[in-house]
């Protein structure tokens, strides 16, 4: 049976919140004070979410135990009076809180849900856990700048190798200039104080080695 008679659950619902609930300031403060930052309540993402971290894709929920259906396959059996209307009632929350973690995680952000009873219990635990958590996030972000920068790097190599290879050989001249451009930035990388103009790296590609290959088939 439901705990609480049906006029302390009337105004047990009346005072609850759906913005701004003890658990959210009490997460919210816990989460500061490990120098996180986030957005309360953006409704730019999707389930409006009670904190967001839009920059490392962190969606954060702190969810009421009875509300969003913690421990439902027991509760469920305790409800009594009125019990079909909580029935529905929790069954579309549940519902809709699996619709916007599928929704979330398809946009590439973290969706991170904590219950009341543990935000009361852990807190110190779960904003660590969160902290970790953002540091995680950071650590994969600048592991994929580096993983972007190097292929980013092997493509102009690629592209310079090539054009030594086969000179004026049915190169494409859009593909000169990038090929030279490329040179140029290399050569800048390497000689930041030379004064290296867009002239010095075409004439290096120009006198460049040429592909011994093409070079012995070309004399006969």
């Amino acid at each position: 049976m439901d705990k609480l008679t049906p006029e302390q659950r009337r105004k047990s619902m009346q005072a609850n919140k759906s913005k701004g609930t003890k658990i959210e300031v009490l997460l919210g403060k816990a989460l500061f004070a490990k120098g996180l930052r986030y957005r309360k309540n953006n409704r730019k993402v999707y389930g409006t979410p009670d904190f967001s971290m839009t920059k490392y894709k962190i969606a954060i929920f702190a969810d009421g135990d009875f509300w969003h259906g913690k421990d439902w396959e027991t509760r469920r059996k305790k409800l009594g009076e009125n019990a079909a209307f909580w029935f529905e009632k929790m069954e579309r929350n549940i519902e809709r809180d699996f619709k916007v973690n599928q929704k979330l995680r398809e946009e590439g952000w973290a969706v991170l849900r904590f219950w009341e009873s543990d935000i009361k219990k852990n807190i110190d635990q779960i904003a660590g856990f969160v902290k970790d958590f953002v540091e995680f996030k950071k650590q994969r972000i600048q592991e994929g700048k580096v993983l972007r920068k190097q292929k980013a790097i092997a493509k102009k190599e690629h592209l310079i190798h090539n054009y030594l290879e086969r000179k004026n050989d049915d190169f494409p001249q859009s593909l000169k200039k990038t090929a030279v451009k490329y040179t140029r930035e290399f050569l800048y990388q390497k000689y930041p104080e030379e004064e290296i103009t867009m002239q010095v790296a075409e004439d290096l590609l120009k006198y460049g080695t040429p592909n011994p290959k093409r070079a012995k088939a070309k004399k006969s």
